[in-house]
Formats: structure tokens, sequence, C-alpha cells
């Protein structure tokens, strides 16, 4: 992080359960937090500098909307947590889904990275997390789509790490596993069965996920690039 004002991080999906912990997690290791969402049930928190409403399946909108705070605000931290998922066999999915999972899974993030890069290269400095999946590696039964969208993030960002390493702007993953959020409480059933089956005998929280963002957007991991951190207790153990 730089020294004297505080250094910027863009979180994306800042709104949901998981971009809300990685948002206050930055925030209390001294980063000045953006919070970008199509919604905030909080507006008002504490750990957001601002809170910028926006469609992020808009690609067009989302661009201008950046492009706007980076006329007044230097961002050396993107985060790419907004994601939308739907749980149903893929014969009987509905192919405007397909649509609705690139553009937010997907393409959300390469107009974030495209819009955000320039100002980090010429700085020579600037970090970049996606929250991704461990579905993206292992697959999913029920979510073969949303893991096809995360496994294309992937692959783009290990692409994207080797580009622009020569400027030490850095690209990371953070695959989340089974994470306990207000979306996935209901189905009850299913998350212990998944409990039963992790190696540490519990599921994840979304404090999990954040610890792992906050290490990697900090000067402790300034040498880590290209890299695909898994965060489900054991339940997927990839190369």
């Amino acid at each position: 992080m730089s020294d004297g004002a505080k250094a910027v991080a863009l979180v994306t999906g800042a709104g949901g359960a998981i971009g809300g912990a990685i948002a206050e997690s930055l925030h209390r290791a001294g980063w000045e937090v953006i919070g970008v969402d199509r919604q905030f049930s909080n507006p008002a928190a504490g750990y957001l500098a601002q809170s910028v409403v926006v469609d992020l399946s808009d690609q067009m909108q989302l661009r201008h909307t950046l492009q706007q705070l980076l006329q007044t605000t230097a961002i050396e931290c993107l985060v790419n947590c907004a994601g939308i998922s739907e749980v149903k066999p893929f014969a009987e999915q509905d192919p405007a889904m397909w649509q609705q999972l690139l553009d937010v899974n997907y393409l959300a993030p390469l107009t974030t990275c495209q819009t955000l890069l320039p100002a980090m290269i010429a700085r020579q400095r600037g970090t970049i997390i996606q929250i991704t999946s461990d579905s993206s590696r292992t697959g999913a039964a029920g979510e073969a789509a949303y893991a096809g969208s995360k496994a294309a993030l992937v692959a783009f960002s290990k692409s994207l790490a080797q580009e622009v390493g020569r400027f030490q702007v850095r690209v990371n993953c953070v695959s989340p596993g089974v994470i306990v959020t207000p979306m996935s409480a209901p189905n009850k059933d299913l998350l212990e069965k998944f409990a039963k089956r992790v190696p540490m005998k519990r599921l994840g929280d979304p404090e999990d996920i954040a610890g792992a963002v906050k290490f990697l957007a900090s000067d402790e991991a300034k040498y880590i690039t290209g890299q695909i951190v898994s965060v489900g207790g054991g339940l997927t153990m990839v190369d």
C-alpha cells in the first residue's frame, strides 16, 4: 500500500455478504474502499467511502461509471466479487440465463480490468483479485454454465497476469468452496451434506474469503501473481 494518503480499493458486489465482508476487511487494513453493486442493503456502511450503484451486466454503463471515478480517484486495488448463479440441470436451463451469467461473472470483470488497468500500468503498481469458484476447476452438477463462466475468468486472470506483471501489476484469484451466506442458507440439508465432506468439518463464511483477499491485496503478497488460492476447507484439493 502506498505511503501517505490511504490507497483506494474498488470492490464489486460490495452490497452482498462476501463482497461486504471483503470491503470491511480491506477498510480495517487501512484501505479507502469504494463499493460497486446494483443495490446496497446498507448503503451507509461505515467501511465504504462510496457506494456506487450500477448495473454490472450493462458493460457500457459500468465502463462509463468507472471512467467518471477515475477522473478524481486513483484506484490501486480492484476486487471483482460480483457474481450470480442458478442451480438447475443444464438441459433445463433457459439460454437467456447463460448470457446473464457471462455478463456479470465474466464480462463485468473484463470491463473493470480494462478500464482500470491503464492507470495501474502508468503508476507501475496495482493488484487485481478475482473471486472465482472451486467449481471452475472441479465442475459442479447443476451449475455447469456458472462453473464455465468462472473457469473463463480463471483463464483470463492467468493470461492477464502474464501480460501485466512487468508493470508490477499483480492478478490473482480467490476460489471459494461452499460459503454460508443469506443466499445459500435456505439450502440447509444440502449444506449439511457438504459440511460432512469438508476435511475441516465446517463450511466457510464470508470472512474466510475476506482474509485471503486482504492478504493478496497487501504488500506481503507483492511477489505473488497468476495464482489461484482455494478457500474451501480442503473440500476440493486440486492442482
